[in-house]
């Protein structure tokens, strides 16, 4: 199940943040602004539906044997074996859909500079590969051996998937094609709302698939589950678990606009960016609001790289930069965070040793002393 928050947010937004990002944090879904919700995913669900297609599609207005010829998912989110499945479509006696991976990934010595020119070569690539009858385009960030991905950075997938959409839309080509994101940078259900917003059709979130095996891999989870205090199951049912909650939380996404349909929802970007400049808004997120402006393909790319070990030999862990929980030191800013708790307590004069077991219900203001006159003639008043 996703994660329930309450209302409210006290980290500072993305692009006020002295943190890294992933590109997905600077933009925020809009909704129907109305008292009541537009459609409830729990009681309505029977007319909602994640189903999505691949291939390529024909003109609404005829109705053919041609039109019908798609491949159909039950989810936006693939595994691996779904996505050896589509592969197998590419045989002529399976479909013959035509198939091609393009690779995210370019080279760290080409700099911050080098997102841009990799954006334009991918987007050319892709062009040239929907003109040449491919109908399944699958854009990957996978690093094929640690070798690559010792010296290699990648385009973020949204900036990828944002960016391909819009130049085959240039091109009269979108309708030749689906987009796959095979990605290891999305993981929430955020993320997926937005790859899927910007024109993707489908998702293989590889890293999060593995990220669960992982999980499920490690003697604590495996004797947590021998103790009884979780649920036993199998790998495959873990996975599963994992998609079952995003989709329950694109579902929630799509309630808030009275969406039922993910097709409809995919292409639809019904988000705000805050904090996005006006070049990469016209190259990968074109119709976009952006009203502050912001950051540039050089400040992405030089946060992306921020996000990632430097060394794999030296089993280097990726830092927690606590968007969510506070993190001591390293960590987001949050305005609830022990270190204001330790303040407010020192400018109400809060003694630590007196506590509800010893005897701070007999003592006037429970134990409560302000260090200074003027504090206790404030805290006085505000007693009144």
């Amino acid at each position: 199940k996703e994660t329930t928050y309450s209302m409210g947010d006290d980290a500072p937004l993305a692009a006020l943040s002295e943190r890294p990002h992933p590109l997905f944090n600077y933009f925020k879904q809009r909704f129907a602004q109305v008292t009541n919700p537009p459609i409830d995913p729990l009681r309505e669900g029977v007319v909602m539906s994640l189903q999505m297609t691949l291939g390529r599609k024909e003109s609404i207005y005829k109705v053919s044997e041609k039109g019908a010829r798609l491949i159909h998912l039950q989810s936006p989110l693939l595994n691996d074996a779904e996505m050896e499945r589509i592969a197998e479509f590419a045989k002529p006696e399976n479909g013959g859909f035509a198939q091609s991976t393009l690779s995210t990934r370019y080279p760290l010595e080409a700099g911050p500079d080098g997102l841009k020119k990799a954006l334009d070569a991918l987007c050319d690539d892709a062009v040239a590969m929907v003109r040449d009858n491919v109908e399944v385009l699958i854009l990957s960030d996978k690093a094929a051996d640690q070798a690559i991905l010792d010296t290699t950075t990648y385009i973020p997938p949204l900036l990828a998937v944002g960016a391909v959409h819009h130049r085959l839309i240039l091109e009269g080509l979108r309708m030749d094609t689906s987009i796959v994101a095979e990605t290891g940078g999305a993981w929430s259900t955020h993320h997926y709302a937005c790859l899927v917003g910007y024109g993707a059709n489908a998702v293989h979130p590889f890293l999060a698939l593995e990220t669960v095996k992982q999980w499920y891999d490690t003697p604590r989870t495996q004797k947590m589950m021998a103790a009884g205090k979780i649920k036993e199951c199998t790998l495959g049912k873990a996975q599963e678990n994992y998609r079952t909650s995003v989709e329950n939380g694109l579902l929630k996404i799509l309630s808030k606009m009275g969406i039922s349909l993910l097709t409809s929802y995919q292409g639809a970007q019904i988000f705000e960016a805050l904090g996005v400049g006006t070049e990469v808004i016209d190259t990968c997120f074109k119709g976009t609001t952006s009203r502050i402006g912001g950051v540039g393909f050089q400040d992405i790319a030089k946060e992306t790289i921020m996000m990632r070990p430097e060394v794999a030999d030296m089993k280097m862990k990726l830092i927690n930069y606590g968007f969510y929980k506070p993190v001591p030191a390293s960590g987001e800013y949050h305005i609830n965070s022990s270190d204001l708790a330790r303040l407010l307590h020192k400018a109400i004069g809060m003694d630590k040793k007196v506590s509800a077991a010893t005897n701070r219900d007999d003592l006037e203001n429970d134990g409560v002393q302000p260090p200074s006159v003027a504090d206790y003639e404030i805290f006085k008043k505000s007693l009144e």
